[in-house]
């Protein structure tokens, strides 16, 4: 046999030595997170070519993003060293205390074959930025070798989520509405549309869909059954990493209500959530603690003499209490106005005629006294010089000779005034 090909088997066999000299596993390679359990990563020596155990070590990378190569990418989470520490020993430095891992493993130096050494993590204490890729290295002087050697093996584990639905909005005819109980059910009328936006994180996989319950029409009892929307009137929403290890999904549907709801025996009502199967949610995950909508519907109808059902439309029922309103309104107003009106009218101050009895009344009096002509006689005197000192103001000369007639004629006891003194003398 060659040199050369002396030389290559040795490599060959060193390399493949090298290479199976360290086992390093884990219990699980895909994790549930917030389930219960132990993950524990195992760091066996099958190397025979030791003669001294320098350390055995359990690192972990310290980001996904970087390559490893370089041992300060990693940080050191169990060890166990020769001398100093050779028993099972955690790096309190690097792991947080409520971490709650846990190192175990052997030290035998004699026969390095029994020497491992393990990390328990509680799985219901991993988040995802724990499913990193695991190293584990060993140093020992070889009895081939006069150097140290450093022999190490990778390993990793997924974590996965557990499906939540995080919320569910209800909208009736385009508002908001409330109704998430039994006991706080909204209120809708056949015809009205009802539309659900639910929100869920849909686990680790982006391929899964929210679903949808919807209570049976026969059942006395909330019995929530399985319910497809029909085409065209839901939005199943796009997957959105929350970057950790899941995804977010918004979806939507839209229903309108109908007689069959108004006459069911139970309520309606409506639920989203998630459901998952496979490793490691097992054959089948749903989601938990789902909201729910819940709504009586009522069919505004009313019968006529012969029992015929005549609807009333949200329409006209809305037009009713809006002409009702304005009404009411005009009515209030006129009601302030004619208040007001009449207030001002008690409180105002009287009229010039309030207090002067006209001419007719005085000269309808049965008995007056001696004196009752000179009284007329000055009023008419009063009164027509009045009347003559406006119409000479005026341009019309006509009307001033026509009035001063009018004041001469009076004057001389024309027009009535006369005789109406010998009246009122001969009655007496």
């Amino acid at each position: 046999m060659s040199d050369v090909f002396k030389c290559f088997v040795f490599y060959v066999a060193f390399t493949l030595f090298k290479v199976t000299g360290i086992d390093f596993t884990i219990s699980r390679e895909n994790v549930l997170l917030g389930s219960t359990g132990t993950l524990t990563l195992r760091c066996n020596i099958t190397e025979t070519d030791v003669e001294t155990l320098y350390s055995i070590q359990i690192k972990q990378l310290r980001s996904p993003t970087l390559s490893g190569n370089n041992d300060d990418e990693w940080q050191r989470l169990a060890f166990m060293r020769i001398s100093t520490n050779e028993s099972p020993t955690l790096d309190s430095a690097i792991i947080p205390s409520d971490k709650d891992y846990g190192a175990g493993g052997s030290w035998d130096s004699t026969t390095p074959a029994n020497t491992y050494l393990t990390l328990d993590m509680k799985i219901e204490k991993l988040v995802c930025d724990d499913a990193k890729t695991f190293k584990c290295d060993l140093s020992y002087f070889s009895n081939s070798q006069s150097t140290k050697q450093t022999l190490s093996k990778n390993t990793t584990f997924t974590a996965y989520v557990k499906p939540q639905v995080t919320s569910l909005v209800a909208r009736k005819n385009g508002c908001i509405v409330q109704g998430m109980s039994p006991s706080d059910m909204a209120t809708a009328y056949v015809g009205d549309e009802l539309e659900f936006t639910c929100t869920a994180n849909i686990g680790s996989s982006s391929q899964t869909m929210i679903r949808w319950h919807r209570t049976s029409e026969t059942s006395q009892n909330d019995e929530f059954i399985g319910y497809q929307p029909s085409q065209g009137t839901f939005d199943e929403g796009s997957a959105i990493s929350d970057n950790q290890c899941g995804y977010i999904r918004v979806a939507s549907i839209r229903y309108n209500t109908t007689s069959a709801d108004a006459n069911r025996d139970n309520n309606l009502a409506f639920e989203c959530y998630v459901t998952v199967s496979g490793d490691p949610y097992g054959n089948s995950y749903i989601s938990e603690n789902n909201p729910r909508f819940y709504t009586e519907v009522y069919n505004p109808c009313s019968e006529d003499s012969d029992g015929n059902e005549i609807s009333i439309s949200a329409a006209v029922i809305a037009a009713i209490v809006i002409t009702s309103l304005i009404v009411g309104v005009l009515i209030g107003v006129v009601f302030t106005l004619v208040i007001l009106n009449r207030k001002r009218t008690l409180t105002g101050p009287k009229s010039q005629n309030q207090h002067q009895p006209t001419r007719e009344t005085e000269l309808n009096v049965p008995s007056l006294s001696p004196n009752t002509y000179e009284q007329l006689q000055n009023r008419i005197d009063t009164e027509s010089r009045i009347t003559y000192d406006s119409l000479d103001a005026s341009a019309n000369s006509s009307a001033v000779q026509d009035s001063q007639s009018q004041y001469e004629s009076l004057t001389r006891g024309e027009g009535g005034t006369s005789h109406t003194y010998a009246g009122l003398n001969n009655n007496q």
